[in-house]
């Protein structure tokens, strides 16, 4: 089923479910870049026994449980069975015809609602005002945070910043009391977040859009100088502080109570693999040897061009082997173009089907050697279309044409490489 954008599908089956969004306490958050890590900086910060901090974030990178998790473990299987079992009986029976994501964020509301969270840090799938994720009503939302937008999906949300970010800034709706901005953000988009909070009656708080290397100003807390961040490249301390802009109000209004020494430590715990993630790939799971490499899921222009910075200030002017896979649909240009120098090679390949996504498939590989070619980018190009064998034989190569590894281009393909090392391990 493709994707279809709306809420009277999703309001309709969790009214058949007895409304289990209405009962949770929310932190929401849209955006096209950061949302994740914001998501997993508000979730680590919050968690203190005995609380219950459930995270919903998609697209999963391993397994579709991963999506759904209450202090970072994932729903049991037997629960997530249960429960969707549950949900695909009411769905077929009242002909709702609700999508894959529409059931899956019904299964994490229902999860949450059943353990009794104390707080739920929501993550947007596509756009903001028609995501199944904004059948959560404002009154339930204690605070709503937008990272970075960029250009991505304008298929869906339209093709310039204003348009876009109308559909982001759609999750602040009557009822949430604050809102919190990344200050970086193009005043095209600052304009109509500001809008959105003035007619939703929302309080809004931007954040400090200079780099100021590691600071973040609180209310609550003060100011915190962090030696270093938990997560590569620079612009995570904007994602911070969007996190921290929403935690320093939860703090002020008293609805949480953790000291500033605890605030920094839960900080430097934060784990988001296939974000500018290192990691030493098992590729051969008999003997178990590894090859080091660089996984970001970079999937956009503004994702490649944070990318390309960081890669220029790790590795200066060294070539680099690029392993790539791109979700069928997305823009090449932006995507490839901050990336790709002559001196680089390319290895293109494909992931295989998304578990619970049909929609979801890569670009032809042939498909996109084809525009790096005609554009110029570099001539080293080849394709492999097994995935299973593209890193193996980056790992052979010998002497001096080693070079630095960057996997990049989607998060599936990042999920199913992480799949294939941890198979790997087990073995």
């Amino acid at each position: 089923m493709a994707i279809e954008l709306g809420l009277s599908r999703i309001t309709r089956l969790l009214e058949h479910l007895g409304n289990p969004q209405n009962s949770l306490r929310v932190l929401h958050v849209a955006g096209t870049n950061g949302k994740g890590s914001v998501c997993s900086y508000l979730s680590s910060v919050l968690q203190q026994k005995p609380y219950q901090i459930g995270k919903f974030t998609t697209p999963h990178l391993i397994h579709v449980t991963d999506s759904i998790t209450i202090n970072n473990k994932p729903i049991p299987m037997e629960k997530y069975l249960d429960i969707r079992l549950q949900l695909e009986t009411l769905n077929k029976s009242h002909s709702l015809k609700c999508t894959e994501f529409e059931l899956l964020t019904c299964t994490a509301f229902k999860y949450f609602n059943d353990v009794q969270c104390q707080w739920c840090v929501i993550e947007v799938g596509l756009g903001g005002r028609l995501d199944a994720t904004n059948a959560i009503p404002g009154s339930s939302k204690a605070c709503c945070g937008i990272t970075k937008i960029g250009l991505d999906h304008e298929s869906f949300l339209g093709n310039t910043l204003a348009e876009i970010s109308k559909e982001k800034a759609g999750i602040i709706t009557d009822g949430v009391p604050f809102a919190v901005v990344d200050g970086t953000n193009d005043p095209s988009v600052m304009n109509v977040v500001k809008e959105k909070c003035e007619a939703s009656r929302s309080k809004l708080f931007v954040t400090d859009p200079q780099l100021n290397e590691n600071t973040i100003d609180t209310k609550a807390w003060g100011s915190f100088n962090l030696a270093k961040l938990p997560l590569n490249g620079e612009y995570q301390i904007f994602n911070l502080r969007v996190a921290m802009g929403m935690l320093d109000y939860l703090q002020i209004n008293g609805l949480i109570d953790i000291t500033k020494d605890e605030v920094s430590a839960r900080i430097m715990k934060v784990n988001w693999p296939g974000r500018l993630y290192r990691m030493d790939f098992c590729y051969d799971q008999l003997s178990k040897r590894t090859l080091p490499i660089l996984m970001d899921g970079a999937h956009n222009g503004s994702a490649a061009i944070e990318l390309a910075k960081y890669l220029r200030k790790e590795y200066g002017d060294q070539p680099l082997t690029f392993v790539m896979a791109v979700t069928h649909g997305k823009s090449l240009r932006p995507l490839l173009q901050p990336l790709l120098r002559p001196v680089d090679r390319i290895i293109l390949t494909q992931f295989n089907n998304v578990e619970g996504m049909p929609w979801i498939h890569a670009t032809k590989p042939e498909e996109m050697k084809d525009f790096i070619l005609t554009q110029g980018y570099t001539k080293n190009v080849a394709i492999k279309s097994d995935l299973h064998q593209v890193l193996p034989s980056l790992a052979q190569v010998s002497g001096v044409e080693k070079q630095p590894v960057v996997v990049c281009g989607s998060l599936y393909l990042c999920g199913e490489l992480l799949r294939i090392h941890e198979s790997h391990l087990r073995e």
